[in-house]
């Protein structure tokens, strides 16, 4: 039996997210979409192990997913099929064949996630279903240096929603925001032009809790806005005080999972 390492890229705004809870109503998912047809191509069952299961409207540049499969389609031919009968918004990057030992669910590292915040006075209509539309001025030093007390390990229940029977420690190992021009080009969107406008977050773990990354960049942003005091970080850890709301999640990425 073959074991398949599939890097997918997707567009997450019409999707109920990577999957839904349960076993019914799966099919306007990304993990729908993708385990129909991969069953069409290979006449299997197939079940799928993703690194991260993404919500609603989220989007992923690099989602990492194996599945097991007695086909004798190559990965290459399976990488090609898959293309051509995916909706056009779902991806197939790269197809491997690797270790029976590989597990995309349990075996990462890291996973980085990307929000963009566009801050122009009328919302870009190309852009808008990829950045937080948030017309307001940005203090980015005093995001930054609030970001500092985020990093390493502390136990982030508060920055989360829903509960979980795992650990709630995780390690923030960095965030990183950048501005206007100072974006790195490969982290721009295809159809964009760096502008002043413009903010990115990027944040790396060892893993996220369930919506962690929203409110992580809320808070930050709300820090920026001037509404809330760098100060708040600790009382939030320990629960003296409390997260307001989260972003909105279409300006969420799944950048990267290393494993």
């Amino acid at each position: 039996m073959k074991n398949i390492k599939l890097t997918i890229q997707y567009d997450g705004t019409r999707y109920q997210g990577w999957q839904k809870p349960g076993k019914k109503g799966n099919s306007n998912t990304i993990s729908g979409k993708l385990t129909e047809v991969i069953s069409r191509i290979t006449d299997e069952e197939t079940t799928l192990f993703a690194g991260a299961k993404t919500d609603t409207n989220v989007h992923a540049d690099a989602q990492i997913v194996n599945f097991k499969t007695n086909t004798t389609l190559s990965a290459l031919k399976l990488k090609q099929e898959l293309n051509h009968y995916l909706p056009q918004d779902i991806a197939i990057i790269s197809a491997e064949e690797v270790s029976e030992r590989f597990h995309a669910s349990l075996n990462a590292q890291t996973i980085t996630y990307l929000y963009r915040v566009n801050c122009a006075p009328v919302a870009d209509v190309f852009t808008r279903k990829y950045k937080y539309h948030l017309p307001d001025t940005l203090d980015f030093n005093a995001m930054q240096h609030a970001s500092e007390q985020l990093l390493g390990r502390h136990d982030f229940k508060h920055f989360s929603s829903g509960k979980t029977k795992k650990s709630t420690e995780k390690d923030l190992l960095s965030i990183e925001i950048f501005n206007g021009f100072h974006i790195p080009k490969d982290l721009l969107l295809k159809c964009e032009q760096p502008s002043d406008a413009d903010f990115l977050f990027l944040l790396k773990g060892n893993d996220f809790l369930h919506q962690m990354p929203l409110y992580l960049t809320e808070t930050l942003l709300e820090i920026g806005l001037g509404s809330r005091n760098a100060s708040s970080i600790p009382l939030i850890f320990s629960g003296e005080d409390t997260v307001s709301k989260r972003c909105p999640s279409h300006g969420l990425f799944l950048h990267e999972i290393t494993y």
